[in-house]
C-alpha cells in the first residue's frame, strides 16, 4: 500500500485536469479526445524546480512524457479500470480524506496561523515529566493524574525538577536527559504541549495537562528569537575510535591550507549519502539535527566558514555555512503554515462551525407544511406516500422520505430536523465542491487519473515482470549489460605536492605502512598526504582517467590539485554478473524495456494529433 501511494503520487506530479470553465486552446488530441495547452503548461510549472532529471526540463522532452501519460491514462478508461471496485473504493476513501481541510472554518484556521506565526518568532528550551495513560485502559487516568500531581508537589517543595524526573517520569528518554528537550519552536511538539510551553513563563512550573501521550507538567527554562534555519554541508567520519579523530583532523589541516571542502567531503566524507552532494544537508532549523550537530551549525556566522572537528553520536564532523534564512515575515510565511496547521493535530481545533458558515450563504427554504405533516404521523409504518418537498438548499430538493430515513423510527423533534438540516447542508457543499474549489477539483482528479494509472501499470508491467521465464530471456539477451568492470584493491594517497607524492611513491614499493609514511611526510602544521583504502574503480573521483590497473606501485598522477599515487595489491577483472545475484537490476531494466514497447503499442492504437501553432507558442 505504502508504495502504491507513493506511485500514484508520482504519477500525479504527470497529470492536471484544467478548470473548464472557459474556452482554452487545444494542444493536442487523443482520438479526438482534447488536452488543453492551460493543462500542460500547470503541471510543466508546478513540477519545474523538482525535476531532477535536465532533459525533462527541455519543454519539447516534457511534452513527449505528458502526451505518453495521457496515452496510457486513455488506455486504463478504454478497458474500464475506472470501473473495478478496488479502485472506486480506494478512491472514495482518499476523496473522503482530501475533503477534510475543505470542512473547516476559514476564519478559525487564519487565527491558529497567526498563533503560529507569533510563535514561531521563538523557541523555548523546556523540560517535562510524562506519566503514560494507555487510552484502552480508562481506569488507570486517575491514577496517573495523581502521580503528576505528586510529581508537581515535589517540585514546588522545593525538591530539584531533574530529580523528580529521573524519579517520576515514564518518557523513555529520560534516563539520558533527565527531562530535557532542549530548544524548539512551533509544530515541533503536540498542541496541547506546544500551548503549554508557550503560555509558561521562563522559571515556572506549568499545572498538570493531557496529550495523547498521557499527563504532563512543563517547566520553561529559558526562551530566546528564533534562529530560522541554515543550509549546511558537513564532512563525516565514523566512530569515537583515535583513527577516526586522527583522520578528521587531517581533513580539517588540509582545509585550513586551503583545500577545497567539496572535493574533501566528495572523497573522504564517510556519510556516502551526502558526499554525493559534496557534503550538502540541505536546509534545516532547530530540532532537527542532533542537539552536538545543531549548535555547532547555528554557531556559524558568515556563509563559507566552517567549523573546527567536533564529536556527536554518530562520529565526528565539519560543518561548512552555506546560507543562513532569517525567520520570513508574515505574508512570506503564511501560506506553508496554512499548511501545516491543516495537517496538525490543531485541525481538530477547527470545529463544524462551517456549516453555520454554509447556512448564512445558501437559500435554505423549509416546507413547514410538508414538516408539520410528519410530525401528525406514526412514522413506524409504511413511508412510501411522504414524497412530498421538506426542504430545499439552492434550488435542490430533499423529500419527506429522507428525513424519515434519517429519524430511524425515533420521534421527531426540532433538535432532530436541526441536525438534519445541517447534514444535508454538508452534504450539499459536498456534492459541489468540485465545481466550487479550483484547488480540491484540481489534486482530486491528479489523483484519480494517478490511481487509475497505477491499476493498469501493476497489468502491463509490474505483474508481467514477475514471470520468471521472461526476466530469464531478458538476462540472456542482454548479459553484456551486466558485467562488472575491472577494479583494483589497494591504497590511494592524495598528496599537496609532487616532491612528497615521490616520497610517498618510494615508501609504498618498500611496504611501509600508511601511519609511518604520515609520520614521515606530514607535520602538525599542515597535512601533505591523506591515504584512502578500499576498492576502486575509473568512475572513483581520486582514479586517473588514463590510468592502468596493474598490481605494484603507480607513477604519480596529477588529479585536479592534487598529486596522486596508487598502490594497487590485487586487481580484480572484469567479469559476467550471475542473474541470482542482481535479479533486482535485471527486473527494473526489463521493465524499462517493457514499457518503452507498451508506448510504441500505445502510439499504434491511437491518434495523436499536436496543434503545432500551441505548441510553438508555449515553447516561446
Amino acid at each position: 500500500m505504502i508504495f502504491k501511494n507513493f506511485l500514484v503520487l508520482f504519477a500525479a506530479l504527470l497529470v492536471f485536469n484544467a478548470n473548464a470553465q472557459s474556452p482554452k486552446p487545444v494542444l493536442f488530441t487523443i482520438d479526438d479526445s482534447p488536452v488543453y495547452t492551460a493543462e500542460f503548461l500547470r503541471v510543466y510549472q508546478k513540477n519545474l524546480d523538482i525535476l531532477t532529471d535536465e532533459s525533462q526540463k527541455d519543454m519539447d522532452n516534457y511534452l513527449d512524457l505528458f502526451v505518453n501519460y495521457k496515452l496510457k491514462v486513455q488506455q486504463a478508461r478504454d478497458l474500464g479500470y475506472d470501473t473495478l471496485p478496488s479502485y472506486i473504493k480506494e478512491l472514495g476513501t482518499y476523496k473522503k480524506q482530501l475533503m477534510e481541510p475543505y470542512l473547516k472554518d476559514d476564519s478559525v484556521v487564519e487565527g491558529l496561523v497567526q498563533e503560529a506565526y507569533e510563535r514561531s518568532l521563538k523557541e523555548i528550551s523546556a523540560s517535562h515529566i510524562l506519566v503514560l495513560v494507555d487510552r484502552n485502559k480508562p481506569n488507570d487516568t486517575i491514577a496517573a493524574y495523581k502521580k503528576i500531581n505528586k510529581a508537581r508537589t515535589k517540585i514546588v517543595d522545593g525538591i530539584v525538577f531533574e530529580e523528580v524526573a529521573s524519579e517520576y517520569s515514564e518518557d523513555p528518554s529520560v534516563k539520558k536527559n533527565r527531562g530535557s528537550l532542549g530548544y524548539f519552536t512551533v509544530f515541533n511538539m503536540v498542541y496541547p504541549f506546544e500551548n503549554a510551553t508557550y503560555t509558561t513563563e521562563i522559571g515556572n512550573l506549568s499545572k498538570p495537562f493531557r496529550t495523547k501521550f498521557g499527563y504532563h507538567i512543563v517547566k520553561v527554562n529559558d526562551i530566546r528569537d528564533a534562529l530560522g534555519e541554515v543550509e549546511a554541508a558537513h564532512i563525516m567520519i565514523k566512530g569515537d575510535s583515535l583513527s577516526s579523530k586522527t583522520k578528521i583532523n587531517e581533513i580539517y589541516k588540509q582545509l585550513e591550507q586551503g583545500e577545497d571542502f567539496a572535493y574533501l567531503a566528495k572523497t573522504q566524507s564517510e556519510d556516502k549519502y551526502s558526499a554525493q552532494k559534496e557534503g550538502s544537508l540541505g536546509r534545516f532549523g532547530t530540532g532537527k539535527m542532533v542537539k552536538e550537530f545543531e549548535t555547532v551549525a547555528f554557531a556559524l556566522k558568515n556563509e563559507g566558514d566552517y567549523s573546527e572537528p567536533f564529536k556527536s553520536p554518530y562520529g565526528w564532523h565539519i560543518i561548512k555555512l552555506i546560507h543562513k534564512f532569517p525567520v520570513a515575515d508574515f505574508e512570506a510565511s503564511k501560506k506553508d503554515l496554512e499548511a501545516k496547521v491543516k495537517r496538525s493535530d490543531r485541525s481538530r481545533i477547527v470545529s463544524s462551525s462551517i456549516v453555520t458558515k454554509l447556512k448564512k450563504e445558501y437559500k435554505i427554504e423549509v416546507n413547514q407544511i410538508a414538516l408539520d405533516a410528519l410530525k401528525k404521523e406514526n412514522l413506524k409504518e409504511s413511508t412510501s406516500n411522504f414524497s412530498e418537498t421538506l426542504l430545499t438548499i439552492n434550488g435542490k430538493q430533499t423529500l419527506q422520505k429522507e428525513f424519515i430515513n434519517y429519524l430511524k423510527s425515533r420521534s421527531i423533534s426540532d433538535f432532530d430536523f436541526e441536525k438534519f438540516v445541517d447534514l444535508k447542508v454538508l452534504e450539499y457543499y459536498k456534492n459541489y465542491l468540485e465545481t466550487s474549489e479550483t484547488e480540491y477539483s484540481n489534486t482530486y482528479k491528479e489523483y484519480e487519473e494517478g490511481l487509475l494509472l497505477f491499476e493498469l501499470l501493476q497489468n502491463k508491467i509490474w505483474d508481467t515482470s514477475k514471470d520468471s521465464i521472461g526476466v530469464q530471456t531478458y538476462y540472456d539477451n542482454h548479459k553484456k549489460d551486466f558485467v562488472l568492470e575491472e577494479r583494483f584493491e589497494g591504497i590511494v594517497a592524495a598528496c599537496s605536492d609532487k616532491k612528497s607524492a615521490k616520497k610517498v611513491m618510494k615508501q609504498f614499493g618498500n611496504d611501509v605502512a600508511t601511519d609511518e609514511i604520515k609520520k614521515s611526510v606530514n607535520t602538525e602544521e599542515e597535512v601533505i598526504v591523506i591515504f584512502k583504502s578500499g576498492t576502486f574503480n575509473m568512475a572513483d573521483e581520486l582514479i586517473p582517467a588514463d590510468y592502468s590497473f596493474a598490481v605494484g606501485v603507480s607513477k604519480i598522477y596529477k588529479v585536479e590539485n592534487k598529486f596522486v599515487v596508487i598502490k594497487s595489491d590485487k586487481i580484480l577483472k572484469s567479469e559476467q554478473q550471475e542473474l541470482a545475484d542482481i535479479r533486482g537490476k535485471v527486473i527494473s531494466d526489463y521493465q524499462e524495456q517493457l514499457e518503452k514497447l507498451w508506448i510504441e503499442e500505445l502510439n499504434d492504437s491511437y491518434v495523436v494529433k499536436m496543434n503545432e501553432s500551441e505548441v510553438e507558442s508555449i515553447i516561446k
